[in-house]
């Protein structure tokens, strides 16, 4: 099989459909499969759910949206990322999303005792589309796609999340309709973590095929996949706290690693960077000429000067 990865995961959120269809209890609006704060620590006491609430869709009107994206995004990332490479990036996101989603919203129980945030039910797989998106755009950040020639793919993650972000307020204003609110209103949340937790994977965890570990040059920083606008607010905070990392010890051997293989060149439309390093290799190129040319006259003008001293000798 060609995409076993990608095929795998549509079986996979068929598969846990199916399950919390047979086995979710008929007073349970968000599936035996969904994470809940109160499915997790009081009332039946789910751990799996860290695992299965990124690809448990509770609805089929879910999956009819989700499979078809989810499959053509896979597909698009697998030849290239490797099989085992795109399960670990999926299955950290989502799982990493989840547990920052519990912590949030036990918190926001402490805080404000609403017991709305303990039976609220989250999941769907919102934040692994993310996660593929910032795979996808990885090795051409600046180029664009023919669907939307004026966009390059780096704001691709950026327009997914804000996107599922509509579709969080539009759940928690349809709250009459439990249905439609509770297919809505984990959209958001999942889809910027988990946008957020594969990059993390990707800069810093994951396996190249060249053996290095992860992408810690400037063309994948995290400024990337944010506006230009961002780039004066969080590139020195995101810079500060790689620093600090780096003094406690973490990834310094993998901030000197250098490839093993020769990168292989990709047309870039619109990247300044790049025009910037041509100009300097054309005016470069153009000084060095100019330098053969004032050689090549003051040498013939030389050995003139010796012709005409030898005839005069004569």
């Amino acid at each position: 099989m060609r995409l076993p990865v990608s095929v795998g995961l549509v079986l996979y959120m068929l598969l846990l459909w199916l399950v919390g269809a047979i086995f979710t209890p008929a007073e349970e609006k968000g599936g035996v499969l969904a994470l809940s704060v109160a499915d997790v620590i009081l009332r039946h006491i789910r751990p799996w759910v860290y695992v299965t609430a990124g690809f448990y869709h509770p609805y089929i009107v879910q999956l009819v949206f989700v499979l078809p994206l989810a499959f053509g995004l896979a597909k698009r990332v697998e030849p290239d990322f490797g099989a085992l490479n795109l399960v670990r990036l999926l299955l950290f996101a989502n799982a990493a999303a989840a547990v920052v989603m519990f912590v949030n919203l036990f918190v926001l129980y402490i805080i404000f005792r609403n017991p709305i945030y303990l039976e609220a039910s989250f999941s769907g797989f919102t934040g692994g589309i993310t996660a593929l998106l910032v795979a996808y755009m990885k090795p051409t950040p600046f180029a664009t796609a023919p669907l939307f020639p004026g966009v390059p793919l780096r704001f691709y993650p950026l327009v997914a999340s804000v996107i599922f972000c509509f579709c969080t307020m539009a759940g928690m204003a349809f709250t009459a309709v439990p249905a439609v609110s509770l297919m809505l209103v984990s959209a958001g949340p999942f889809s910027v973590l988990g946008g957020y937790f594969g990059w993390y994977y990707l800069r810093f965890l994951n396996k190249n095929r060249d053996q290095t570990v992860g992408d810690v040059s400037d063309e994948f920083a995290l400024v990337v996949l944010l506006p230009d606008f961002c780039t004066p607010l969080v590139g020195p905070l995101a810079n500060f706290c790689f620093s600090v990392v780096k003094l406690c010890g973490f990834y310094k051997k993998r901030a000197a690693q250098k490839p093993k293989m020769l990168p292989i060149l990709t047309e870039i439309k619109n990247d300044p960077i790049a025009e910037r390093r041509k100009a300097r290799a054309m005016k470069a190129l153009d000084e060095k000429l100019a330098k053969l040319a004032h050689a090549r006259d003051d040498t013939g003008a030389s050995s003139l000067l010796s012709v005409e001293v030898r005839d005069d000798e004569n």
